[in-house]
C-alpha cells in the first residue's frame, strides 16, 4: 500500500510543476554567453578588410611569361617609373607546362595603365652591347616593369616581353626595315645614329633562312624619323674605315660610342647648303644596310643626276668613287663599273656601259641637266678616259665639249649595247643618257709603240752617250710599262734620272760652240763637195756601167743607115 501511494503521489507533482507560477512570483531571464564575442568579433573585421580590399585595391590581372627567374609571391613588385603599382600574388605553371603564369594584384586607381597594349618585362641585370642595366636590382631583387600603353581598348591577360622595349608603346617615330647581306651581326638595342648623334636603334633581328639574308627592325626616334628620305643610304658603323684607291688614301672615323658599341649609321649626303625638299617616307619602308659608309655614300649619289660612258676595250683602271672631270674640275663620280643589267654580259657584250653620277646640288641640277642634254644634242659632249696622276693611268673619265668636233655614238656601239632613242632625241641605255666616248689608246699601249720606234733606230753612227740615254729612257718605258696597275716606281723615278743626266751631257757635248759640232758642219761641207764632183761619173756610169772596168770610149760619129745586100 505504501508503494502504490508513491506512485500515484509522483504524476501529481509532475502536474504541480506544469502550472503556472503562484502570483507574486519572480523568474530570472537566460544570461548572453561570452563565447560568442570572439567569432563576432572575427566577423566584423573580416568584414572590414573585404571592404577595404575591395575600395583600395585595383583589378586583378594575369601575366604570362617564360621564366620565373627573380619572381617571389608577394615580394615582387610591379613598378611604373619607379613607383609601385602592383604587387604577385601567385605564381604557377601554365596548364600546357609552357609558360609561367603570374597573378598580379594591381593598386587602386591602375585600371586606366591597363591598355591592350599595355607591355610587361622583367627588370634584372643585363649586360647588353649598349652597357650595364638593371644593376640596382642586386640589392632590391628583380620587379616587373610597366609600359602604359597607347590603345583605347582593356586588358586582364597580358604577355611579358623577354627583353626591355626599345620603342615605348605610344612614342611616335618611323619603323624602317634594313636588308643586310653582311656576315656581321647586330642585335636588338644597338644604336642608330645620324653624323654622331643617337636617333634611334635597332628593334629586332632576323634571318631570312631562304634569301639567307638578315632583317633588321629599326625605329627613328621623332623628330629625328624626318631626316629619312627616299636617297638615305643606311651602313653598318664599324668606328674606322680606311679606303686606298687610285685617288689616294682616305681615312674616315666615326663617334667615340660607334667605334665601341657599333651600330647602324646613316645620311643623305647632301650639301649643306643644298635645300631639299621634304620627301615623305611611309612606316615600314625597306632600305638596303650596306657594309661600309663609302658603299653607301655611293650609292645615295644614284639619286643625283646619271648617265651612261660605254667603255669599249675595257673598264682600264676605272673603279666607283672615281672623279668625272670637266674643264679640270671634278663634277661627279662613278657610281658603277660594269653596269649590267645582267651581269652575265660581261661574257657577251662588247661594250661595258659606266654609270657616272653629276654632283647633286638643287639650286643647279635642273640647270646642269639642260645644259648637257643641250651638248648632247648638238653632238659637242664627248667622254675620254683619263690619267688623274703619273703613276696611275686611265682612273678618270673627262668630259669634253667642242662645238667644232661632232661626236655621237657609233652605229656598232648602239647595236652592241642595246641602247635606243630616247623621248628628247638622245641615245639612252636603261632610260639614262649616253655619252659618246673618244677612242683612245691605253698609255702601256702608246709606250709599247714608242718603245718599238725606238728599237728600229740604227744607233750605230751615234755616239756613245746619246745611245746610253736612248738605252736608259727604253728601261725606263720598259719598267713604266709592265702594267698598267702595279709597277716598281723606285725603278721608273731611277731610270728616268739617269736617262735626263745623259741626256743632259750628250746636249752639252753637241753645243753650237764647241769643237765637234764645228767638226761635223766642215764634214757635212765636205760631203757636199765630193757630191758635187763625182756627180758627171755617177751621170756616165748610170749610161754606160761598163765604163767602170773597161773606161769611158771616144764619142761616136753619125753615119748614115746602110742598105740591106742581097745575094
Amino acid at each position: 500500500m505504501a508503494s502504490s501511494d508513491q506512485q500515484e503521489s509522483k504524476p501529481n507533482k509532475q502536474v504541480a510543476t506544469n502550472q503556472a507560477p503562484a502570483h507574486g512570483t519572480q523568474v530570472k531571464a537566460g544570461r548572453f554567453s561570452l563565447i560568442w564575442v570572439v567569432p563576432l568579433i572575427a566577423l566584423i573585421i573580416a568584414g572590414s578588410l573585404l571592404w577595404n580590399s575591395k575600395l583600395n585595391n585595383g583589378p586583378t590581372i594575369t601575366i604570362t611569361t617564360n621564366s620565373a627567374q627573380g619572381i617571389e609571391e608577394g615580394k615582387t613588385l610591379v613598378k611604373m617609373r619607379s613607383v609601385n603599382v602592383g604587387i604577385v600574388k601567385d605564381v604557377m605553371v601554365s596548364p600546357d607546362y609552357q609558360h609561367i603564369e603570374l597573378t598580379v594584384q594591381m593598386d587602386k586607381g591602375t585600371d586606366d595603365l591597363l591598355r591592350s597594349d599595355t607591355q610587361f618585362w622583367v627588370v634584372k641585370p643585363r649586360i647588353e652591347n649598349t652597357g650595364v642595366s638593371g644593376l640596382d636590382t642586386l640589392l632590391s631583387g628583380s620587379y616587373i616593369e610597366l609600359n602604359m600603353g597607347a590603345k583605347s581598348s582593356y586588358a586582364k591577360e597580358f604577355v611579358a616581353l623577354d627583353e626591355p622595349p626599345v620603342r615605348h608603346s605610344g612614342e611616335r617615330g618611323l619603323m624602317l626595315k634594313l636588308i643586310s647581306s653582311d656576315s656581321r651581326k647586330l642585335g636588338n638595342g644597338d644604336v642608330v645614329t645620324f653624323r654622331g648623334f643617337e636617333v634611334g636603334a635597332i628593334t629586332e633581328t632576323y634571318l631570312d633562312v631562304e634569301s639567307q639574308l638578315i632583317e633588321y627592325g629599326v625605329f627613328i626616334r621623332e623628330p629625328y624619323a624626318q631626316l629619312v628620305t627616299p636617297n638615305t643610304a643606311f651602313w653598318i658603323s664599324s668606328g674606322v674605315e680606311l679606303n686606298v684607291s687610285t685617288s689616294g688614301l682616305s681615312f674616315y672615323s666615326e663617334s667615340l660610342d660607334n667605334l665601341i658599341v657599333g651600330g647602324v649609321s646613316f645620311d643623305n649626303f647632301i650639301p649643306a647648303n643644298a635645300e631639299v625638299p621634304v620627301q615623305e617616307v611611309a612606316d615600314g619602308a625597306t632600305y638596303t644596310l650596306y657594309p661600309k659608309r663609302e658603299e653607301a655614300r655611293l650609292a645615295s649619289l644614284e639619286g643625283s643626276l646619271l648617265y651612261v660612258v660605254m667603255l669599249e676595250d675595257s673598264i682600264y683602271a676605272l673603279t666607283p668613287g672615281a672623279a668625272v672631270m670637266f674643264r679640270g674640275v671634278k663634277v661627279g663620280e662613278v657610281v658603277k663599273v660594269p653596269w649590267f643589267e645582267d651581269q652575265s654580259e660581261v661574257f657577251t657584250s662588247h661594250v661595258l656601259p659606266v654609270l657616272i653620277a653629276i654632283d647633286r646640288t638643287t639650286e643647279n641640277q635642273e640647270l646642269i641637266e639642260s645644259s648637257l642634254n643641250t651638248m648632247l644634242k648638238e653632238q659637242g659632249l664627248c667622254a675620254q678616259v683619263g690619267s688623274a696622276n703619273m703613276i696611275f693611268s686611265n682612273n678618270m673619265i673627262e668630259l669634253k665639249h667642242d662645238p667644232n668636233h661632232k661626236c655621237a655614238l657609233r652605229a656598232d656601239v648602239i647595236a652592241q649595247s642595246g641602247s635606243s632613242l630616247g623621248a628628247d632625241g638622245v641615245m639612252a641605255y636603261r632610260n639614262y643618257n649616253v655619252i659618246p666616248l673618244i677612242p683612245m689608246q691605253s698609255l702601256s699601249t702608246q709606250i709599247d709603240a714608242f718603245i718599238a720606234k725606238l728599237n728600229e733606230l740604227d744607233l750605230a753612227g751615234l755616239s756613245t752617250d746619246l745611245q746610253e740615254s736612248l738605252r736608259a729612257i727604253t728601261a725606263a718605258m720598259n719598267a713604266f710599262s709592265v702594267t698598267n696597275n702595279m709597277m716598281d716606281r723606285t725603278q721608273v723615278i731611277a731610270k728616268l734620272a739617269e736617262a735626263f743626266d745623259n741626256f743632259n751631257d750628250t746636249v752639252k757635248g753637241y753645243g753650237p760652240s764647241t769643237p765637234l759640232y764645228e767638226g761635223i758642219l766642215q764634214n757635212l761641207k765636205n760631203i757636199e763637195q765630193l757630191l758635187q764632183d763625182i756627180a758627171p761619173a755617177a751621170s756616165e756610169v748610170g749610161q754606160d756601167p761598163t765604163s767602170l772596168i773597161f773606161g769611158a770610149g771616144a764619142d761616136p760619129i753619125p753615119q748614115a743607115p746602110r742598105p740591106n745586100r742581097q745575094e
